[in-house]
């Protein structure tokens, strides 16, 4: 299933390569902030609210482009 066309009471579940280059990237992006001074508590709280605020956004703009599509079929 692709995250653009899943209803709202379906999972999503990304591909495990897509998965793991993610991880892979992520673990990367630590290590560097690490080698910065930055202890792992506080990479991992700014993490996941970094991660929330991004689900957020995303929600927001499925929210506008579905509204955006219900108004267009209204209009038709």
């Amino acid at each position: 299933m692709d995250m653009r066309t899943q209803t709202p009471d379906e999972q999503y579940d990304p591909p495990p390569a897509h998965r793991f280059r993610v991880e892979a990237a992520m673990l990367e992006m630590i290590e560097h902030l690490r080698q910065e001074g930055l202890s792992r508590q506080e990479i991992a709280l700014i993490l996941a609210d970094a991660a929330d605020e991004y689900v957020m956004i995303l929600a927001n703009m499925t929210a506008e482009t579905q509204s955006d599509q219900q108004s267009r079929q209204r209009h038709q």
